[in-house]
């Protein structure tokens, strides 16, 4: 048992140093250029498959009862925004069949039908999301479109994306449905207190909306992540006073995931009839957001 017991932690601190060592490597790192990267759902199955291989490899005699602790460095994900249902249970399918394939007593055909699994799931993964890869002098245009890109895939359906039926909340614990967001252009913008990029826009987003505030077409509206320290959020709107409509989600995760993005700070535009655009960059969604007003001027 006590040797069991050490290879138990063993395999944990191995699991978690090469989690560690591949979210690093793929999110921070980024030597290979991966647009958005980080929103890429094959890279979790990836690190999962690696983690707990070596991990499994270590216990491939340890008695089963035992193994369940072998997926504590799941919680990795966690801080990543991966652990979201349904999604986690992919992670954890997987991380079930990457042990069978580690154990000395399994059989060969359920090793092969582990290998099976396993790969059809990551290609399933890897080709359902484009992938680009940015090139020297990567940017956007004044459209927001990608500039100096290598699209080597992009199997999806180019679909607008329309804003759904997705409950926020304004300071005063008012329901706010984003389904209601029509009739004029919205610039929404989410953000939270702990994002260090987003405080750095502030100052500029406000500078924006005193650009717009006599325009009768442009409302604006911000969108706060702060759900684990609410109370930061209302201090920062008290003392700051932002313009334009605040609201908060109290699940950063379901929002990001029914509304198609991830990571902050996030800007959306958003036509009359609610259908939006997302940018990474302020300065882009706001030369987007002049370029659509002058348009709508001119059709005037």
């Amino acid at each position: 048992m006590k040797k069991s017991s050490i290879r138990i932690i063993s395999g944990i601190t191995i699991s978690i140093i090469i989690m560690g060592l591949l979210f690093y490597f793929f999110i921070f790192l980024n030597p290979l250029k991966i647009y958005e990267s980080n929103t890429l759902k094959w890279v979790p199955i990836l690190i999962a498959i690696t983690g707990l291989y070596f991990s499994g490899k270590l216990n491939k005699n340890t008695p089963v009862k035992l193994l369940p602790l072998l997926f504590i460095p799941f919680i990795i994900f966690k801080l990543f925004n991966y652990a979201y249902f349904p999604f986690i249970l992919v992670l954890l399918i997987i991380g079930i069949l990457t042990l069978t394939l580690t154990r000395n007593n399994q059989t060969s055909i359920y090793k092969l039908l582990s290998w099976f699994v396993i790969i059809s799931t990551f290609l399933f993964f890897l080709l359902s999301q484009p992938l680009i890869l940015q090139k020297e002098n990567f940017g956007y245009d004044n459209n927001g479109n990608l500039n100096n890109v290598n699209v080597l895939w992009d199997f999806t359906e180019k679909v607008d994306l329309r804003l759904p039926s997705h409950i926020l909340f304004e300071k005063d614990n008012t329901e706010f449905d984003m389904i209601k967001i029509k009739g004029k252009t919205h610039f929404i913008t989410f953000w939270a207190t702990w994002c260090s990029p987003c405080m750095q826009e502030k100052p500029e987003l406000e500078k924006l909306k005193k650009e717009f505030a006599d325009n009768p077409h442009i409302k604006f509206i911000d969108i706060s992540f702060d759900n684990q320290n609410r109370s930061k959020w209302v201090q920062y709107i008290e003392n700051k006073t932002p313009l334009g409509l605040q609201l908060i989600s109290l699940n950063q995760q379901k929002t990001s995931r029914e509304l198609n993005f991830e990571g902050i700070p996030m800007h959306f535009i958003v036509n009359p009839e609610g259908i939006y655009k997302e940018y990474r960059s302020l300065k882009i969604a706001k030369s987007v957001l002049e370029n659509s007003i002058k348009k709508m001027k001119i059709e005037e």
